[in-house]
């Protein structure tokens, strides 16, 4: 696997990363000598990549798991570019509410289903100044008290 780095940062396409064979042992290996990973083209899931899902699912556990950064380019917010795809049960519940063109596009798939909704949650979190914090910590450490001072500083949340 070819790879476009600088020092400890590294560029993949989705397709080099999720459309090709490899696991997570491939990311696993990548995620020790990269502590920042910038990835683009992430498409929205449908049944004709089904695997990629899988493999993206894969590669985003191993990233979280490893505080590695992540910076991705999408075709959609985590929850749209899995929004194909469902359990058995909530497949059952949607489709008569379906289009042709919808039903196509679904995943039925109980273990993608449900794996789904943690690669979201992590998606999430891993734009979130905690996790950037964490991956300094332990891959950045000149990082750490900026990010904390940033942290202290920064204004609230204002809820509605």
């Amino acid at each position: 696997m070819l790879v476009d780095a600088g020092g400890p940062v590294c560029f993949f396409t989705f397709d080099k990363l999720c459309n090709a064979n490899v696991g997570a042992a491939d990311y696993i290996a990548l995620a020790k000598k990269f502590h920042t990973i910038a990835l683009s083209g992430v498409p929205v899931f449908t049944a004709d990549i089904r695997s990629q899902a899988y493999r993206f699912v894969t590669l985003i556990d191993v990233l979280y798991e490893r505080h590695i950064r992540l910076f991705c380019s999408a075709d959609g917010e985590p929850a749209h570019l899995f929004a194909n795809i469902m359990t058995m049960q909530d497949a059952r519940k949607a489709k008569s509410k379906m289009s042709k063109e919808q039903e196509e596009a679904l995943v039925v798939d109980d273990n993608l289903g449900f794996a789904k909704d943690r690669t979201i949650s992590r998606l999430l979190e891993m734009q979130s100044r905690e996790y950037l914090i964490v991956h300094a910590e332990h891959h950045a450490s000149e990082l750490v008290h900026a990010l904390k001072e940033a942290n202290k500083h920064s204004e609230p949340a204002i809820s509605a």
